[in-house]
């Protein structure tokens, strides 16, 4: 949409995780300490374009906009072709 032309362009995201509790147990759980994100790329454009390309990549990203905010999540479980229901099987 900007019409920018970025070269070599790489990305590298490193997340921190954190694991308490015993699966055999039934107390396992994880959680994400941070995200960290790291953009590579080339280009000849000038830095006020290359800026803006940047803050619109991010502000456009699906999974970011999950991360940053209270976005519920859910899990539905099918088991041998049924719905499986986790908590009615305990």
């Amino acid at each position: 949409m900007l019409k920018i032309e970025p070269r070599n362009a790489r990305i590298t995201v490193t997340a921190k995780y954190y694991r308490e509790g015993s699966v055999l147990q039934g107390t396992a759980r994880v959680t994400c300490d941070g995200i960290h994100t790291e953009l590579f790329l080339e280009s000849d454009e000038s830095p006020e374009r290359i800026a803006h390309l940047i803050r619109m990549a991010e502000a456009s990203c699906f999974t970011m906009a999950a991360l940053r905010t209270n976005t519920p999540c859910e899990l539905a479980s099918t088991v041998n072709g049924q719905p499986f229901d986790v908590h009615a099987a305990r």
